[in-house]
């Protein structure tokens, strides 16, 4: 069948327009983000979890006890002491409860009682967060590694059988059909992590500290490379890397203080390349515990979660070292609970959401704020200090506003377009904040998130038009 060139153009300019139309309909996802500052926000981070590290084990300025009163012989530590000296750090980070994956699962959802179900709930967890703001997710986990964790990342490599003398590494790839580049080079790379594992493992002779010291360095190396892959082939976007080692937490249950301390000891220097690369490509690295673990003397295998060893301090606090190029080095001695954990790391990659079933309270450590402002529908609004306008926006439903100044009264103003409703407000901001204007409507659903309603809307409205458009299509064709 041969077209007229009024058909050809016909068909080319409805195509436009529903190009034109599914480009500058805004279905409220879409933020408008405003600079009010300066904020050197990282391009990603890494968050190292180290299976069983007590805090008074690596703090300089803690002692650690043994369950029968004895001082114990802290690791020397040559490197450590120097991410400290740039870094924030937290003296008291207290586990609440010692149960299966529990302290896993409190760092990503700020829930005291999570569980591994709840991870898996919707917008539960801080990958849904971050991933909302555009964040690949990538975890290489010898622990920790639960099915709903997994299925939250984008990519994971995990031992499945979490053994030091046997591994077996495991691929598990999203189904976001939408992530490609550069999931392919990374899913490669790590194939050839897991092909390697057991014979690297096997290469150490049996029965010895060093099978721990390799096993560590399995995960340490795979995160090594998919940092290298991702700062050369998928620089487009942020991204989100969990890093679990577990060879400590294993050599405190058999191999007593001196092989736990032995470990350490040598993570001091296997975290110097990891160290040295997140500084180099303008990336956060945080380091934390899921539980410590307390030994009855300095000649005993230890213990974390039986009655005997649970409630030891050595065991409840866990280290928090949070090392950003947004953060100044600041040693934080006030006492915070593993949940606050969540809400720390996400204001620290300036953003201010939180998992839906967060409890933890936010301790902002960088030099700004951020504030979130959220409508019903499409809003004006405008943000004022001292009589002068800090920054204006419009045509939007939802504004990011980073780089705000701590500390400093600020007045937020709003229009709804549709219904002319005004909002006004007089802020004092300390931490990152969500300010949600809702409609002075009595029957209005409060339940229900504006975010979701205008996705909605917005979805269904481009529906309409794309059918619109096809059965336009398919009657010029047949014509």
């Amino acid at each position: 069948m041969i077209y007229s060139r009024r058909q050809i153009w016909q068909v080319g300019k409805i195509l436009l327009l529903l190009l034109f139309l599914c480009i500058t309909i805004n279905p409220a996802g879409c933020a408008t983000f405003i600079e009010a500052g300066d904020t050197n926000n990282p391009d990603g981070v890494v968050v190292l979890i180290v299976d069983g590290l007590g805090n008074g084990y690596i703090n300089p300025e803690l002692d650690v006890k043994a369950i029968d009163g004895s001082i114990l012989k802290k690791p020397v530590l040559s490197n450590l002491p120097k991410i400290y000296n740039q870094a924030a750090i937290f003296d008291s980070v207290y586990v609440p409860k010692l149960k299966g994956n529990s302290g896993h699962n409190v760092i990503m959802t700020g829930n005291r009682d999570a569980d591994d179900t709840m991870v898996g709930y919707d917008n539960a967890s801080i990958y849904d967060v971050v991933k909302k703001h555009g964040y690949l997710t990538v975890g290489v986990l010898e622990r920790g590694d639960s099915e709903e964790v997994v299925a939250e990342n984008d990519l994971v490599l995990h031992d499945t059988t979490n053994s030091i003398n046997e591994p077996v590494m495991q691929i598990s790839t999203s189904e976001n059909k939408d992530i490609d580049h550069p999931l392919p080079l990374l899913t490669t790379e790590f194939e050839t992590h897991a092909s390697r594992a057991l014979s690297r493992v096997e290469n150490t002779p049996s029965g010895t500290i060093q099978r721990y010291y390799t096993y560590n360095k399995l995960a340490l190396d795979a995160a090594m490379d998919s940092i290298n892959i991702l700062e050369k082939e998928g620089r487009d976007r942020k991204y989100f890397i969990t890093v679990n080692i577990a060879a400590l937490d294993t050599a405190g249950l058999y191999r007593g203080y001196e092989g736990y301390s032995q470990c350490i000891e040598n993570l001091d220097s296997l975290i110097v390349p990891l160290y040295e690369t997140c500084q180099e490509n303008n990336l956060a690295l945080v380091i934390t515990s899921d539980h410590g673990m307390a030994f009855p003397d300095a000649e005993s295998r230890g213990g974390a979660k039986s009655e005997k060893y649970a409630s030891a301090n050595e065991v409840r606090n866990v280290p928090l070292i949070i090392l950003s190029p947004n953060i100044k080095q600041q040693r934080i001695q006030e006492t915070i609970g593993q949940e606050d954990v969540a809400p720390i790391l996400l204001s620290t990659l300036g953003i201010a959401d939180r998992p839906a079933f967060c409890e933890g309270k936010e301790k902002n450590l960088k030099e700004y704020a951020v504030l979130k402002v959220v409508s019903p529908g499409i809003t004006s609004m405008k943000l004022s200090s001292s009589g002068k306008e800090v920054c204006s926006g419009s045509n939007d439903s939802m504004y990011y506003i980073t780089g705000l100044e701590k500390n400093k009264q600020y007045t937020l103003e709003t229009v709804i377009d549709s219904s002319g409703e005004t909002y006004k407000d007089t802020l004092s901001i300390e931490n990152d904040r969500v300010i949600e204007i809702k409609e002075k409507d009595e029957n209005q659903d409060s339940t229900t998130s504006p975010e979701n309603n205008m996705h909605l809307v917005g979805g269904i409205l481009i529906g309409v038009i794309n059918l619109t458009g096809l059965t336009m299509i398919f009657r010029i064709m047949r014509n």
